[in-house]
This record gives structure tokens, C-alpha cells and sequence, in this order.
């Protein structure tokens, strides 16, 4: 704050006893503006039969959130953005309830704090400085989001700022689309216009990550089950915590006769010094063709790109000897596995582009297309054996899945491929739209493939015993549109993995007439599949209702 009010009297050369007469008061009526939103979302389960909803409060979401924003213009060449970001969430009967029951081992898993889900700091969520020293050179540093990539819904190349997965329940972006629940990072960015005539930008940005404090750098999120250090908490939108079979056991097999393996888990977060995040890109027009090249190195901040990584195995108590006795004598222990959670470091080698198609062969087509790319090197992935088998003897054991005999790390890298397509359109259906036929639906389809090269059969998510097949495939479907004027606005986002999983997240918001600044939606998130332990269908149970009140000032 007070390297702003410096700079907003340096940028005014005004006498000083008139710093707070009438030159301010005018610098503040043409340089400054003030907006912002109020908003609160009030959610109620409404699975059947849920053990995670199985007590007479379904009550699962109460957010309020005020965001303030200042602009300030001091020259034609130097503007500031600034926010702050306050939210009240409490904590939920339902969640604790949940906890109790989830939570390993019995009995540890208490209510979280009531102030878990809050957010409040005198440091701004946005605080960006954009200097413009050439008509051609814009230079931006502060506390800022960098959102690269052409996708909806579900992110692929937007993996700069991490994003906070703690509050809001996954892929529904009609309820908190991906601009709302980034987390913003510190760092620099400046773009050069190399050639005005066919849009070419260079880009570079560097984050230091020292300037933001650990949670931040990685993506937030609510695990499976607590950890040991208390980093990740288990909640509401937490995946399913069981496994097909004890979770130890994808790690290490006893080493005494007890058929017991407990997981010792830690989050490792990136160390302040280690956590620098570089990359540049280049964007260029070929006509109506827009496409972009881009690297990025530093670490991954997506949760699903997380490896546990074992620090160690042995007894649940010091002991000697291959039956892991307690001193040598007395009863067999069970056998404890110390895992590492950790996001590694990676390089990615990305490209995007968008292109509106008007016809082919004098059909008309008018749709845009947009896609993108990333390629990750040695990308790692925890590895089991399926079926589990003794790795001395090659004995099965009878387990679903256990540790993997040819990687006794359970660490494997391979080279990674992603890749999204997507079509947008704008249709007449004047069947769905009697009272107005020229009104127009906004279509949206994606489809997103993850391929593994030198792909092998136990590579597997890391937190249940589900496998990675080669190729990996969802599928999004989006449509909108407006009656009455814009005041009725429905909107569904669906989707899809064809291993049998899919996700629905319909809205449909009332924009009065008469207060264009207000917007009430109700909306929902519906989730299913074939089973508890893999993509969409983790979050089976947790079906929910919001309804969403937003003032925008």
C-alpha cells in the first residue's frame, strides 16, 4: 500500500499542500474507478442413499465472497489493478460426519477448523502493474493470473497458476469456472508485439515462487485421506477414500506374516528456492489462423500429476529380524510404508491454435475451431503389479494389484502426450426458441486425449489401484442460450469418459430486467460411473443443488 500511494503522488505533479485539496480529489475523479462483486452460494445434497450425506443436514455449501477492484490509471503508460478477496464458508455437519467415517485410522478424523475454507488477507488476490514503455512492449509484474490454453471447462495447457480444488466440486464450471478458482502467483510477464500486421507476440513470464507462501505454488486440494502432516484435509469434494484393496499394498508387501500395510503419507510441497517457474511463448496470425508455440519449466502444479514417492518401509515399531517382531519376540507387527506426495519438476513443450471455418466445398460450416497441445517428458506415474504377486517366489498373492516386482521404486517415467480439440458454433433451433426464432445456441463440443508412450500395464493414479490405459479420453458437450430477452439463461455443461463415467452440471440463471448488475442461478452437479475409483466417478455420491446470488458493482 504504500509503494501505491508513492507512486500515485509521483505520478501527479501537484503542489503539495494540494496532494489532498482539489488536484486530488480530480486525479481520483479521472484516474480511479472502483468495482467489484458481492456473492453467495448456498448448496444442499442430494444423493440417495450417500454415506457421505447420511445425516439429517445435506447442507454442503454456504460461500459468501466480497471482491473489491480498484483501477488506477497514473499515466497513459502505467495502470495498476488492484483486489482483495474476502470469503466466509463455515465448516459442515455433513463433512465432519463424513470424516469420522472416512478418515484412517478410526477415530482420528475430526471436524475441520471452522475457518478452513475462509479467505481473508491484507495482501491483495490481485495486485498487477502494467507499464507500457513502447506501443509495442508491455511489461506486467505483480500478483497475477497467466491463462494459456483454449479449453472450457476442463484444463490441459493452463497449468501456470495452480488452482484451488478445495471449495468447489470438479468439473461443473457453470457453479466456479476455471477464472474463479485459480490461485494467483507473483511473478513477472511481459508480451512484444514483433510484428502489429500479422499479431506476433512474444511472451515470456517468470515466477519466483518465494513471494508466495507454500499451498500456493501447487494446486490446493483434499486427498483421499489426511495426511500425517496434516497438509491435506479431507472434504466435501475429496475423492472416495477407499481402494480396492488396502492402500498400503499398492507399496509394499509385509515383511512379516501380518497381511497389514500402513500408509504413512506427507504431502512435500516445493521448496521456496526450488520453485522458480519460467516460459515463453510465440503467437502469430496466418490470416485468419491463430496459433502459438510455448514451453514452460518449473514444477507441475496439477493434482493429478501427483506421484507418491517412498521414503521407506519397515515396521510399524522398531524390530528385528524378517518376522518384524517387536525386540525379537512378541507378536508379528504390521508393516509401515512412508510415502511422499510431491509435485515433480517437469518441462512442457505446448502449442495452441483457433480458426474459424465459414464453408468447405461451398457448404457453410461457421464454426470456429480451437485446440491445444502439451508434450511432457519423462513424465512420472506410480506403478503396481496386477494381479499383486510375490516378487521372490512369483507366488499371486490373491490381491487385486500390489507392488510392482520390476519397479521396486513404483516409480516410472514416460513420455506424454495431450491434446484437446474443440468446435464452437451458433445455431437456429427456432423449434426450442418459439418466441423469438432468430435467437441463436451457443454450442461447444471438446474432446481431450492423454496418451502414454511406452506404455506399460500397471501405470496407475496414484491414490487408488485404477489403471492409466494408453490412451485416455473425455468428452464435453456445452450449450446456451437466452429467452425473454436475455433474462432466462439456461446453460449445461456434460461430460463424458467412455470408460463409463460423466458428469453433469446444468444452470439456468434469471437476469432481472429491471438491475442488469444481479444474476440468480440455480444449477446443479451429477455425477456417475461404473465405479468409486476413477475419473468422474469418484465424486458418485456427492450430487449437489446451488443456488448462486451475484451482485456485480
Amino acid at each position: 500500500m504504500l509503494a501505491f500511494w508513492l507512486l500515485l503522488i509521483a505520478a501527479q505533479p501537484v503542489h503539495a499542500q494540494s496532494i489532498f485539496g482539489d488536484g486530488f480529489e480530480q486525479f481520483v475523479k479521472d484516474n480511479i474507478s472502483f468495482g467489484g462483486f458481492v456473492e453467495n452460494t448456498t448448496g444442499l445434497a442430494i444423493s440417495h442413499g450417500s454415506r457421505f450425506f447420511d445425516t439429517s443436514n445435506r447442507f454442503d455449501m454456504n460461500r459468501f465472497t466480497i471482491q473489491p477492484e480498484f483501477n488506477v490509471k497514473f499515466r497513459d503508460d502505467l495502470k495498476l489493478f488492484m483486489a482483495w478477496r474476502f470469503v466466509k464458508e463455515p465448516r459442515y455437519n455433513m463433512e465432519a460426519e463424513s470424516r469420522k467415517q472416512s478418515v484412517q485410522p478410526a477415530g482420528t478424523g475430526h471436524p475441520l477448523s471452522n475457518k478452513f475454507y475462509d479467505e481473508y488477507s491484507p495482501v491483495p488476490w490481485e495486485a498487477v502493474l502494467d507499464y507500457k514503455p513502447t506501443d509495442r512492449l508491455t511489461i506486467r509484474w505483480g500478483r497475477q493470473f497467466i491463462s494459456w490454453g483454449e479449453t472450457d471447462g476442463i484444463r490441459l495447457l493452463d497449468v501456470i497458476n495452480p488452482q484451488d480444488a478445495t471449495f468447489a466440486p470438479p468439473a461443473a464450471p457453470n457453479l466456479f469456472n476455471l477464472d474463479e478458482t485459480r490461485i494467483p502467483s507473483w511473478g513477472l510477464r511481459a508480451l512484444y508485439t514483433l510484428r502489429p500486421e500479422t499479431n506476433t507476440i512474444l511472451e515470456f513470464f517468470a515466477l519466483p515462487g518465494s513471494l508466495d507462501g507454500a499451498r500456493q505454488r501447487v494446486d490446493a486440494v483434499v486427498g483421499s485421506n489426511d495426511t500425517a502432516d496434516r497438509t491435506i484435509k479431507y472434504g466435501r469434494w475429496s475423492a472416495y477414500p477407499e481402494t480396492r484393496i488396502a492402500f498400503g499394498r499398492l507399496f509394499a508387501n509385509p515383511i512379516g506374516p501380518v497381511p497389514v500395510v500402513v500408509p504413512d503419507t506427507h504431502r512435500d510441497l516445493p521448496d521456496a528456492g526450488d520453485s522458480w517457474k519460467i516460459g515463453g511463448r510465440v503467437t502469430h496470425s496466418f490470416g485468419k489462423f491463430n496459433a502459438g508455440l510455448a514451453y514452460i519449466w518449473g514444477f507441475n502444479p496439477q493434482a493429478p500429476d501427483m506421484i507418491f514417492r517412498i521414503k521407506s518401509i519397515g515396521c510399524l515399531a522398531p524390530g528385528t529380524g524378517p518376522l518384524c517382531l517387536a525386540g525379537g519376540v512378541g507378536p508379528p507387527l504390521p508393516t509401515t510404508v512412508k510415502l511422499f506426495l510431491q509435485n515433480d519438476r517437469t518441462n512442457i513443450f505446448a502449442g495452441h491454435f483457433n480458426y474459424p471455418v465459414g464453408e468447405i466445398f461451398s457448404l457453410p460450416i461457421n464454426t470456429t475451431v480451437r485446440g491445444e497441445v502439451a508434450f511432457f517428458p519423462d513424465k512420472p506415474y506410480n506403478i503396481s503389479d496386477f494381479p499383486g504377486r510375490d516378487c521372490q517366489t512369483g507366488a499371486l498373492t490373491g490381491l487385486f494389484a500390489g507392488p510392482s516386482c520390476k519397479h521396486p521404486s513404483g516409480v516410472v517415467e514416460k513420455h506424454t502426450l495431450r491434446y484437446a480439440l474443440g468446435f464452437d458454433r451458433t445455431t437456429l433451433l427456432p423449434f426450442l426458441h418459439p418466441d423469438d426464432p432468430w435467437r441463436s445456441f451457443n454450442l461447444s463440443f471438446q474432446i481431450f486425449q492423454s496418451i502414454v508412450f511406452d506404455h506399460e500395464d500397471g501405470i496407475r493414479t496414484f491414490g487408488t489401484a485404477e489403471r492409466i490405459k494408453r490412451v485416455s479420453t473425455t468428452l464435453t458437450f456445452r450449450a446456451s442460450t437466452g429467452y425473454l430477452g436475455d433474462t432466462i439463461l439456461p446453460d449445461v455443461f456434460v461430460g463424458y469418459d467412455p470408460e463409463g463415467y460423466y458428469v453433469a452440471n446444468p444452470a439456468i440463471s434469471y437476469a432481472p430486467p429491471w438491475n442488469e448488475n444481479i444474476r440468480l442461478s440455480l444449477i446443479g452437479a451429477i455425477y456417475g460411473g461404473r465405479n468409486k475409483f476413477k475419473s468422474f466417478g469418484s465424486f458418485a455420491e456427492k450430487d449437489s443443488v446451488f443456488l448462486k446470488m451475484r451482485y456485480q458493482f
